[in-house]
């Protein structure tokens, strides 16, 4: 059967708005050791900063290539891969719609071996944690009781108890209304408890105290975006954009939000071009967009690089490739 490209649009569009996965790797033998030597790894994650939204946890080769297995982070911070073999590898933190947040070298060693991973706060750069401070508040002084249950909170959220997490963020901000960090962190932990109205209350307090806020605008369009209310996530996403320019996440929200509004193709084509390289499945939307304006050549170019750039497991693979093939027949018979 063949793929419309405009079947396919609302297929890819539900799928970016629904914070789409990769799945895990199905061809990974379900035994926690096998003949072949492969082993079952757990391990833990833990953050200095919040991490919203779903994430997913990769095993790759160092040398490159295919993600061997792919697995859901618990919201405790645990995960486990089923069946490894033992060698040197890459881990990868992954987020929405497939995103980079972290890479690690591992080495995997035998049986019953405990991965701890840390996830450093970014110092620099479109994925960083730093708020853009004002005068205000840099002269405000945060009192020690709404510091010390925002650092319980921080210790909480690490180790993925999020309901502990809030309950000290909503101690800190009680004490401390000016706490512009306190309201960050609170709306992450109501992410991660799938409290999104709320978390985007939270992070929009954050961003009446600190306008420029580095990681509460970004937040914020991911939140909306989720939420689909994507004329305010895109003005969101264009301040975020305007203080971390480099976040292909924000560059992703801003693409879908204008697809959904039957807006600019041509900025949402540009961002989409833009987060590719971080996230693959803007290619698809690419393309979609390029066929319907009439540029086969350069739609056949996008799916061909998200081929290239994904897994050979990946669960739009099939359909990409029918795809594909729709578009290059249609090139060759000269058909509009």
């Amino acid at each position: 059967m063949k793929v419309r490209s405009s079947v396919s649009s609302l297929i890819l569009l539900l799928a970016a708005v629904g914070w789409a996965q990769s799945l895990p790797n199905d061809s990974s033998d379900p035994l926690r050791g096998d003949a072949r030597g492969r082993v079952a790894v757990s391990g833990e994650v833990s953050s200095e900063v919040p991490l919203a939204g779903s994430l997913t946890v990769e095993l790759a080769p160092n040398s490159g290539g295919a993600v061997i297995e792919s697995v859901p982070l618990g919201g405790d911070g645990s995960f486990e891969f089923r069946a490894v073999a033992p060698g040197d590898y890459e881990l990868r933190i992954t987020g929405f719609a497939n995103s980079s947040i972290y890479r690690e070298r591992v080495q995997i060693t035998g049986a019953n071996q405990r991965l701890t991973i840390r996830v450093p706060a970014p110092s620099s750069g479109g994925r960083s944690g730093e708020a853009t401070v004002s005068l205000r508040q840099l002269q405000h002084k945060i009192p020690p009781q709404a510091q010390k249950a925002f650092d319980k909170g921080q210790s909480a959220a690490a180790k993925g108890k999020q309901e502990e997490a809030a309950e000290q963020f909503r101690r800190a901000v009680s004490v401390d209304p000016e706490f512009a960090e306190a309201y960050n962190s609170l709306g992450a932990a109501y992410v991660a408890l799938g409290e999104l109205p709320e978390a985007a209350e939270q992070f929009q307090k954050t961003i009446d105290l600190e306008p420029e806020h580095r990681m509460a605008l970004p937040n914020l369009a991911i939140v909306l975006g989720k939420m689909k209310h994507f004329h305010e996530a895109a003005q969101v996403a264009r301040r975020a954009l305007k203080v971390v320019p480099g976040m292909a996440t924000v560059r992703f929200i801003l693409a879908v939000s204008l697809l959904a509004e039957h807006s600019d193709s041509a900025e949402a084509l540009d961002n989409l071009q833009r987060a590719a390289p971080e996230i693959p499945k803007a290619r698809l939307l690419a393309a979609n967009l390029l066929a319907r304006n009439g540029r086969r050549e350069d739609a056949v170019k996008q799916l061909e690089e998200y081929l290239r750039a994904t897994p050979a497991q990946d669960a739009e693979r099939s359909k990409v490739e029918a795809w594909l093939a729709q578009l290059q027949n249609s090139s060759a018979e000269g058909r509009p």
